[in-house]
């Protein structure tokens, strides 16, 4: 694969994951989904595997019950693209703050994501995280 195509590539997952933030901080769990691979997994510190599009949305229609006032942000460091171009793992780090009237109780740390291109778009398949938060 050439430089061009691996960059635009990983624009498109930056934008995606970009449009997961937006939808987000909107509370707007149907656009939060819209990144999801069907058979998706989330890694998250402190949980059990969650395992499939279902079983995430209701996670996060939890969450956004239980955290009127969240707020989150992703930062990419680094997307490399398989040469096959159906595969990219993606590094980076997020910052979680519960309840944004109360901002010195915040949650960071980093994770790996992988994605996969199906159907003519990137979809987040296995996301795994871990807080950088020392006991």
């Amino acid at each position: 694969m050439d430089q061009a195509t691996a960059s635009r590539h990983a624009e498109r997952i930056r934008a995606l994951d970009e449009s997961w933030c937006v939808a987000a901080s909107r509370r707007d769990l149907e656009a939060m989904m819209a990144i999801y691979a069907p058979e998706a997994q989330e890694l998250l510190p402190g949980q059990p595997p969650i395992i499939g599009r279902e079983a995430i949305r209701d996670f996060y229609r939890l969450m956004l019950d239980d955290y009127p006032r969240l707020e989150q942000r992703i930062d990419m460091h680094e997307i490399t693209i398989a040469e096959s171009g159906d595969l990219a793992a993606v590094r980076g780090s997020y910052r979680f703050i519960p309840d944004t009237e109360e901002p010195d109780i915040v949650e960071v740390g980093k994770f790996v994501s992988l994605w996969v291109y199906s159907e003519g778009d990137w979809r987040l398949q296995i996301n795994i995280s871990n807080s950088d938060e020392v006991e």
